[in-house]
């Protein structure tokens, strides 16, 4: 249920921040009470357009600003780090975007530095709060087909970021390309729903669109292949060079039935699941249980609602819920390796089987 405390944020970013993180920390009941951005006239109009009281162009202005319980930060993942290591020993609570981080050195410095804070850490991998995607992790945890043996996983969509005036979100030097911006979620996905992750064994293809710089030549294609300590097995494939999109479709095959999920889009934030019980002539379909947020739309400003609802529950609590830092450090060791099975052509491994 929402947490009745009123607080306040500073959010770090004028792009996802602006556009999604502010109304949704407005939706879940908090004070937007400050706004960072690197440019001091964009940081200015943005403030002005959205009536956030505060704004500036230096970080430290707004960590250290008093009354902010937490801020939320949508940067280049490159100035996680040392953005997170400031707000922990200003005392703020963290909400971080993906991708966590760029290196696998930074995402286990961000994952013990949240470990030695006193502060509620979490990874902005909002739409593990979408009410579908719950239901599937509520199906499964309540073995309504049985043991997990085999998932699949087809994505086939358009990049949503050629629109957008966010050209690192394309440069692999800043964390940007498939892997990281839609593969990452696809590896949430798995984690929340199978568990953790043991082998990966993955192929990148790369398709670059016209007019952009060389440097910018990232995966465009994404095919992968895991097992999980439990035993089952999973495939990923995503595609976003598809004209039309195609949208999301996952199968999960148990030892006692399936379940199925289609997406117009690609988070499973719209769409159905429905499960077929071994014999079952056909597929029933299933509505997500209620949550006491039902009031909150189904798109990412109300999924990331969601997610901050339980911020705010763990703050009280002193927690950090999932997905935490601990989630962000094993999703971005699962993009690595993938990339080093990429580049190598081998099975690699994570962790004991």
């Amino acid at each position: 249920m929402p947490n009745s405390r009123p607080k306040r944020v500073g959010v770090f970013g004028t792009g996802w921040g602006t556009r999604v993180s502010v109304p949704a920390f407005r939706a879940a009941g908090w004070e937007v009470a400050g706004l960072w951005s690197r440019k001091p006239e964009r940081a200015a109009m943005m403030a002005e357009r959205l009536e956030i009281p505060f704004h500036t162009h230096e970080a430290a202005a707004l960590l250290h600003r008093p009354g902010i319980d937490a801020v939320a930060i949508h940067t280049p993942p490159h100035m996680h780090l040392d953005l997170c290591r400031d707000a922990f020993a200003a005392g703020k609570h963290v909400l971080l975007d993906k991708p966590f981080t760029i290196t696998i050195e930074d995402a286990e410095a961000l994952a013990a530095a949240a470990e030695a804070s006193d502060c509620s850490a979490m990874v902005n991998y909002e739409f593990r709060y979408a009410p579908l995607r719950r239901e599937v992790e509520r199906l499964l945890a309540d073995r309504a087909i049985g043991d997990v043996r085999h998932a699949s996983v087809t994505l086939h969509t358009t990049n949503p970021l050629l629109q957008m005036d966010r050209p690192w979100r394309l440069d692999p030097a800043h964390g940007g390309g498939l892997l990281n911006e839609l593969g990452s979620h696809g590896i949430d996905r798995f984690r929340q729903w199978f568990g953790d992750i043991t082998t990966v064994s993955a192929q990148l293809g790369s398709i670059p669109p016209q007019g952009l710089p060389p440097e910018f030549t990232s995966e465009d294609q994404i095919s992968g292949h895991f097992t999980f300590v439990s035993g089952a097995t999973a495939s990923l494939d995503i595609c976003w060079v598809s004209d039309p999109p195609l949208g999301l479709r996952v199968v999960i095959t148990g030892s006692k039935g399936v379940i199925q999920a289609m997406s117009p889009g690609s988070m499973l934030s719209e769409g159905q699941v429905s499960i077929a019980r071994a014999g079952d002539a056909a597929f029933t379909p299933i509505e997500p249980q209620e949550d006491g947020l039902e009031h909150l739309p189904i798109d990412a400003v109300g999924v990331s609602a969601r997610m901050i609802h339980a911020f705010a529950d763990g703050i009280e609590t002193g927690v950090s819920p999932a997905p935490n830092f601990q989630d962000g450090l094993q999703s971005q060791i699962a993009i690595e390796v993938m990339r080093t099975s990429a580049s190598t052509g081998r099975v690699v491994r994570l962790a004991p089987e």
